[in-house]
């Protein structure tokens, strides 16, 4: 399976962070061109179990997503950390998992983790092919 992993500081405060990762409507903002975000359904209020399905596209060609949220752990007034994980149950991956981690770092500032294991596909080859696809971060 291939790893990664990235963590960035951000001038605000952890419940400004947490307000904003716990809409799945903030993908379409967050993710850059030429990458189109379209949510197709969702879960409200997002929670354990909750489900998002959404597509990835450039241009004609695109994915869709099926998601759920295997951890939620909402921000709490006072908390320092807090995060979710969501899997995919269906992408264009065999396999993919992402943890987000957020803490607070003291002066108004916080942290974002950005956690995921993946696999590109199942069967005996499936290192090599990962390793191809994303050389940089595949082990």
């Amino acid at each position: 399976m291939a790893h990664f992993k990235q963590t960035f500081q951000v001038d605000a405060p952890l419940s400004a962070v947490w307000k904003m990762h716990d809409d799945p409507k903030a993908l379409v903002e967050l993710t850059p061109p030429p990458v189109h975000v379209t949510i197709l359904s969702m879960d409200r209020p997002l929670r354990k179990g909750a489900e998002l399905k959404f597509r990835l596209s450039v241009g004609p060609l695109g994915a869709t997503w099926h998601a759920v949220y295997d951890e939620f752990n909402p921000y709490q007034a006072g908390d320092t950390v807090c995060n979710f994980v969501d899997r995919s149950l269906s992408s264009p991956f065999a396999f993919w998992t992402h943890r987000h981690t957020f803490n607070y770092i003291g002066g108004g500032k916080s942290t974002v983790t950005d956690d995921a294991t993946f696999r590109l596909v199942n069967g005996p080859f499936s290192a090599i092919i990962t390793a191809f696809a994303w050389p940089p971060i595949a082990f």
